[in-house]
């Protein structure tokens, strides 16, 4: 610890701490526009000078280390005059357009301006006067009120790790741009927007809205992916205008991803349900509340007379909250009387968790969020975390940044493969094959000696011989890595102190089967790690407590495992023929989200009742009899629970659209009408129902699971592309299809090949192309990517009006769910 004086006050902090960072921690206030505690210290602004005793120059705090028995002054005059001084050399070129730039009441520099004395310059100097950049969708770029801090250029490529802007020019032609002054192209994350203290980066959606004065500001929980961040809304008659992080606050500490800046706006989608909608004379019609219960009560309770309860199904939403889930399962099971419910975790986090039940006795397994930084070797396995956990993604690129090594196995180029030390470009579906390579590896060098327990663990003998056939030649020709950079980076991980594995099965991805996730499971019980350094983060804001309220044919809440009666799963209900008669969606859209779409449409065609509870009018509402309006994320009260089993409070902020109802009190009223009382009536009651909920959660037992690695298909000569479908960085299943910011980024389906491929297949880059596999065809723009390796093809599953769903396969087998398609153009 080092101790030392601030304006006459006694300071202890650890060794290496800047004088400014000491300074905000003990309530001291040193002005600065360059610093930023995710950042190196750059000293560029020159704002942050104090005097040192016994020192004849002033110094930078916030690049200066405080020492034993030093004595610093903020405020002598030589300070304030210093500082003055660099306020007027800096008004010498900022243009005074304050009336019409958006960061008026908010600018860092005007605050200061006006508080140090210096709201004019006392200097004369020619200003700037380059054209703004607003061909951006998302960015605007004012370089004229630029003060080059240098905040925008280090965020993006220190903290973001992207590097799409940087100083350009020299002398007073200096400014922050992207190349050449292109238009700005990146991944439209906004961090820079933030990190700017003045007007020169700015909201484009925001754009001369509001004044900062008008504005309302509230928190709430991001609606979109596991990771939770806290979003910062600026309201104005109760709308919400802006989205931005706040520095210090949530679990995500104020960083803010393209998602969760931009994405907020769909709650204001033109298509939002407003009032039920009923079906007569086979069109959907307005129609009273009242009106729409009773034909929902009637028709299912006709249903269930009919055809018995077993005969109607749920799909409940990791978008709802967990009262709106736990009523849901509740609803099913207490007045239909069927365990039949389930939800999109089917085909990402279902698979999770029966992964870590099987090989750790585990129900649940959160993410830690800062477990990256924790280790020394991080194995990233065929997924885009930076795309499906933005957020979360940063902390592999600091873990790198201070000195963890990273590998990624990818088919495809990612932003973590750029910034990865090894990249193993795996073919699409093989990294059960590579970490079985690198499991013999280790037991044929002895690394698992090290842990004396690997080979007394269960099932020890059978994974030996299950790991025999994986020999480095092996694993080379089935997943195309050269065999030293197999072997090298084996070596690598096994090594190292610590290790990290993580894999992100998402609905939207192909590329993990249930057999890929026990494979990472057992490398790190092989290794001795266990299941903390096995990291699967759940997909959307509220998957993990969707799961965990029940939502689920085999658990009650809690994890209960139900014994005597289980229900339907989502294939049972929806892909198997005459499973159900009625259908219940909340807040999903199977025909959107869900693969192989031709059956689906003749799954909900075949249905004798369905109800549509959501937001908007889906895809799977034309085949609706009746519609209910529920309200959206910001209208509703309630609690998600992010990845990392953090229970975060979602709070009403706007008022509702409509006669919009949250879907937790939809069902209660359901339940009225049908006289069939599920207990808690309000959302009070209703979470100290949840909150009595006993957890199940059995001893950690770990166990061996020797699974075989197979293909669900393999490419053959009338398919010979493997189709790989995921999500898009400014993408997130179809919520963010209805955002108008995001679609202005990407609005339109298409498929990435590579160059090779192009050229054999006769493909233009911007052209069209018809990509077939065995379920269907969809039509879709072509780009040429270096991103995408010779044999297959990348497909977004964000955009129904493509029909890309219809290409890929469903399957119940724990093998890995890959499509083969072929492609052809087309005029």
């Amino acid at each position: 610890m080092v101790e030392f004086t601030i304006d006459d006050k006694i300071i202890k902090v650890p060794d290496g701490t800047a004088i400014l960072v000491a300074a905000m921690e003990n309530g001291i206030d040193i002005p600065h526009l360059c610093w930023d505690k995710r950042l190196t210290p750059f000293g560029g602004c020159r704002i942050c000078l104090v005097e040192i005793e016994g020192h004849s120059k002033l110094y930078t705090s916030c690049s200066t280390a405080a020492e034993n028995g030093m004595v610093v002054y903020t405020s002598t005059p030589e300070v304030l005059k210093a500082r003055k001084t660099v306020f007027e050399l800096l008004l010498v070129h900022h243009p005074l357009d304050c009336p019409i730039c958006d960061k008026a009441g908010e600018c860092k520099l005007q605050d200061m301006s006006y508080k140090y004395g210096a709201s004019t310059s006392s200097y004369a100097g020619e200003k700037k006067a380059d054209p703004e950049d607003i061909a951006n969708p998302l960015i605007d770029i004012n370089t004229n009120r630029c003060i080059m801090c240098g905040r925008c250029v280090r965020v993006c490529w220190e903290h973001q790790g992207v590097g799409a802007i940087n100083f350009i020019g020299r002398g007073f032609g200096t400014k922050v741009s992207p190349p050449f002054e292109e238009t700005l192209n990146c991944e439209f994350c906004g961090q820079c927007v933030d990190a700017c203290p003045v007007g020169a980066l700015g909201s484009k959606p925001f754009r001369h809205r509001a004044r900062a004065w008008f504005l309302e500001q509230k928190d709430n929980i991001c609606p979109y992916c596991g990771v939770g961040c806290t979003i910062t809304l600026d309201i104005r008659e109760g709308r919400i205008l802006n989205a931005k992080g706040v520095d210090g606050k949530g679990l995500s500490n104020g960083d803010l991803c393209t998602k969760g800046r931009y994405g907020t706006d769909y709650i204001y989608s033109s298509n939002r349900l407003k009032t039920p909608l009923v079906r007569k004379n086979g069109e959907l019609v307005p129609s009273s509340w009242e009106e729409a219960m009773y034909l929902v009560a009637n028709g299912l309770t006709q249903i269930i007379k009919t055809h018995g309860p077993d005969s109607i199904g749920a799909i409940g939403s990791s978008r709802c909250t967990i009262e709106d889930n736990y009523v849901l399962q509740k609803f099913m099971r207490t007045a239909i009387g069927t365990n039949n419910i389930d939800s999109s975790a089917f085909f990402g986090f279902a698979k999770v968790f029966k992964a870590i039940d099987m090989a750790f006795g585990l129900h649940e397994l959160p993410i830690d969020f800062d477990s990256p930084l924790a280790r020394k070797t991080l194995l990233v396995l065929e997924s885009d975390i930076a795309a499906t956990h933005p957020i979360w993604g940063l902390k592999f690129i600091e873990a790198k940044q201070r000195g963890a090594r990273l590998i990624v196995a990818s088919a495809r180029e990612t932003k973590l493969t750029r910034h990865a030390h090894r990249w193993l470009r795996i073919k699409p579906g093989t990294a059960q094959v590579l970490v079985y390579g690198i499991m013999k590896t280790a037991i044929d060098e002895g690394y698992h000696l090290k842990h004396e327990m690997a080979k007394n663990i269960g099932n020890f003998a059978e994974m030996v011989e299950l790991l025999k056939y994986y020999t480095p030649d092996k694993v080379c020709e089935l997943t195309g890595v050269c065999g030293n950079e197999f072997l090298h980076a084996a070596e690598e991980f096994l090594s190292s102190e610590s290790r990290l594995v993580t894999t992100a099965a998402t609905p939207a991805s192909n590329l993990e089967g249930l057999n890929s996730l026990l494979a990472a499971a057992n490398l790190v019980i092989l290794t001795g790690d266990g299941p903390r350094a096995l990291q699967l983060p759940a997909e959307y804001s509220n998957t993990f407590g969707l799961w965990k309220m029940g939502v689920t044919p085999e658990y009650l809440p809690g994890y209960v495992k139900i014994t005597d009666r289980p229900g339907k799963n989502l294939f049972n209900m929806l892909y198997e023929k005459d499973s159900i008669k009625a259908l219940y969606l909340m807040g999903e859209d199977p025909l959107v989200t869900y693969p192989d779409l031709k059956k689906l449409e003749n799954k909900f065609q075949s249905l004798e009742f369905i109800v549509v509870q959501d937001i908007r009018m889906t895809a799977c509402a034309r085949y609706a009899h009746v519609v209910l309006p529920a309200s959206s994320w910001s209208e509703k009260e309630g609690t998600f629970i992010n990845m990392s089993g953090v229970y975060q409070d979602v709070h009403k902020i706007v008022a509702t659209t409509g006669e919009s109802m949250p879907d937790w009190q939809i069902l209660r009223n359901l339940a009225r009408v049908m006289n069939v009382p599920i207990g808690a009536d309000s959302l009070k009651a209703i979470q100290e129902e949840i909150q009595a909920i006993k957890v199940d959660l059995p001893h950690e037992k770990w166990r061996y699971c020797p699974v075989p690695f197979e293909l669900a298909e393999k490419p053959d000569a009338k398919y010979p592309l493997v189709l790989v479908t995921g999500n898009l960085m400014q993408h997130s299943g179809a919520l963010s299809a209805m955002s108008t910011s995001l679609t202005h980024v990407i609005s339109d389906a298409f498929v990435q090949v590579s160059a090779p491929d192009a050229d054999k297949y006769n493909l233009e880059d911007g052209g069209n192309a018809k990509v077939e596999s065995k379920n269907g065809s969809a039509t879709m723009k072509v780009r040429i990517s270096e991103e995408i390796p010779e044999g297959m093809i990348f497909v977004p599953l964000h955009f129904f009006r493509w029909r890309v769903s219809e290409l890929p396969s469903v399957t119940q087998s724990d093998a890995v769910p890959i499509t083969t398609v072929c492609v052809t153009p087309q005029d």
